[in-house]
Parts: C-alpha cells; structure tokens; sequence
C-alpha cells in the first residue's frame, strides 16, 4: 500500500487484465481477463480469480459475452458483474448465473456493500447514467442520484456508511473540451452517504478522476 513490492500477478500478449477486486477472506483476487474493448475477431473478456501470488488462474465466467467489472458478495460465496448490458450475480459453488437487471438498459459497475445487502450501480434507465442500489435477489430497486452529467464507478466506504463515485456534472474544465475530441466532460470524485444526503465534492480539476476506493477501515 506504500508503492513498494510491485508485482505482475497475470501478463498475457494482448490481453488485459482489469477490475481487480479482493476477496472478503483476502484469499484469492477476482479480476476481468481478456480483450474487452476488442476489435472484431478476438474474443470476449471473461472473469476470472487468481491466487494474491498469481497462481492458480482460473476462468469462473467463460461464454461468448463480454464480462466484466467483478465484485464480491459479503460472504465471499457470490459475484456480481457485468455481462452484455445487464448485471448478473452468480455462485462459486455451481457456477449458476442469475439476471439481476433488466435487460431494456445499460447497467454497469456494480459494487456489493460491505454487509451484503445491496449492490450499487451505474444504469442509463431513466435517459442519464445514474446511481441506483438493488437488493441481490433483485428487488428495492432505488435511485441515488439526479443530476445532469454520467455518475459512475461507484464503491461503498466506511462499512458501507458512505458511497464514493465518480461524476461530470461540473461539466468541462479549462481546454478539456478540445482535447482528443473528448465527447463528455471528465469526472469529478464526490461522496455521499448511502442514502444519497450529503453528497461533498472531493477533487476539482480539469482531468479524468475515477476508480477511487477506501481504505477498509
């Protein structure tokens, strides 16, 4: 955590390896394998889990979907990720996937809370990429926020009291809007608590910020 030991868990020619996320046990990493933003003729990204000293890969979702974006259930029994537009949620013990959204709409970036009983996500279902939570078996499904501008990479911090993501609502910065035809704006890493009060801006400036995560504690 101090930027010293670096260590290649998984090298393949072509291939990236992507939203890698620990188990609850610290036992074990899942992880998207493969070319996911691929040219036509490669196939799909696919989820796998790997050991904290990068043996034992092994695929756990392997079809001819692109998966991606894992995250673990509380138990550590569970994942929920990304396949195709809708989210799935399947189990390590059979492998059985289970939809847990609808298909009609793009829904990624799913994160599990820490206590198991929500999973947050990013959807386009109401014509602006928002945060919404739903249970795991599907139901409760709530919108968290409501504002112009893509709200995204969302992840649950201090034991699931509050919820960090990141947002283009303050729109383009400086000369942003002329570099590499940036089509939206880049986004700014806000919190708010898991009911979706109190929502502070944490960075301002004129660069992607994205992917933050907490510390477990």
């Amino acid at each position: 955590a101090d930027g010293t030991g670096k260590t290649t868990l998984f090298h393949r020619e072509g291939f990236s390896a992507f939203s890698a996320v620990w188990s609850p046990a610290g036992d074990e990493i899942a992880l998207s394998v493969g070319p996911y933003f691929r040219p036509a003729g490669l196939p799909p990204a696919q989820i796998g889990l790997i050991k904290p000293d990068g043996s034992n890969l092994r695929l756990i979702v392997d079809d001819d979907m692109n998966n991606g974006f894992p995250s673990w259930s509380a138990d550590g029994d569970r994942l929920v990720f990304k396949r195709g537009s809708q989210l799935f949620v399947t189990s390590l013990a059979d492998g059985e996937l289970v939809p847990l959204t609808d298909p009609s709409y793009y829904s990624n970036f799913p994160h599990w809370s820490p206590d198991g009983d929500l999973i947050i996500f990013t959807s386009n279902r109401d014509d602006d990429f928002e945060l919404y939570t739903i249970r795991p078996d599907g139901t409760q499904l709530q919108r968290m926020t409501n504002v112009p501008g893509v709200d995204a990479h969302s992840t649950w911090c201090a034991g699931g009291d509050w919820v960090v993501f990141s947002s283009a609502r303050m729109g383009f910065k400086d000369e942003m809007a002329l570099y590499d035809a940036v089509p939206q704006p880049y986004g700014e890493i806000f919190a708010m608590r898991a009911d979706g009060s109190d929502v502070r801006q944490l960075t301002d400036n004129k660069w992607e910020d994205s992917g933050a995560v907490c510390r477990p504690d």
